[in-house]
């Protein structure tokens, strides 16, 4: 087969023994270095890149990855075996407030009720003192005279109705009586004062 090409300089280089198929000059050694050094470098960057966004979000792929299943497990484990603390306090009724005491009743004093001051103690006119005490706390109804009959052995304040109990005790408290009893006067009174010594 002949050929209608003039020989030119890439024949007398494979005519000399050259390198067959060589049509450009070699590249310089920068283009070489280049394309791995543009590579590392925006490698680099999106590794940075992505590190800031898992740093500030707190998430780690190694922590976020390999401890959730742990954390689940083990508050699961936790709730099936041993009932929380927390769980105890909440489901516990709180203890209710104590019932404050039931207020006691006023006492119910009688201001006009006939009180009777007798004096077995022999002293002149002991009788009458502890009356002016009396109807100065505000009674009414006042009488004095002598006890007749048995003498009790300390100064005492009696009431026959159940009516007349505040009453009675207000007179023993105004004339500093310690002793009040229910029973039946000697004389015709809702309270009688027996004294035998002076109060």
């Amino acid at each position: 087969m002949t050929s209608d090409y003039q020989p030119d300089e890439f024949d007398e280089i494979a005519a000399s023994g050259g390198p067959v198929g060589v049509h450009r000059a070699p590249r310089p050694w920068w283009t070489v270095a280049l394309v791995p050094l543009v590579v590392f470098v925006v490698a680099g960057l999106v590794a940075f890149v992505v590190a800031q966004l898992f740093w500030n979000t707190g998430v780690t792929p190694a922590s976020s990855a390999s401890e959730s299943p742990t954390v689940e497990a083990t508050v699961s484990g936790e709730a099936s075996t041993e009932p929380s603390a927390d769980a105890s306090e909440t489901t516990s009724p709180e203890p209710s407030e104590e019932p404050s005491e039931t207020a006691e009743p006023e006492p119910v004093i009688d201001y006009d009720a006939s009180i009777a001051v007798l004096n077995g103690s022999g002293i002149t006119g002991l009788a009458g003192t502890q009356v002016s005490i009396l109807e100065g706390a505000g009674f009414a109804t006042l009488s004095a005279d002598n006890l007749s009959g048995e003498i009790p052995t300390a100064n005492r304040v009696v009431y026959g109705d159940d009516a007349m109990a505040d009453t009675a005790a207000e007179v023993a408290s105004q004339l500093g009586i310690d002793t009040v009893e229910q029973g039946t006067p000697t004389t015709d009174v809702d309270v009688e004062v027996q004294l035998v010594s002076e109060p």
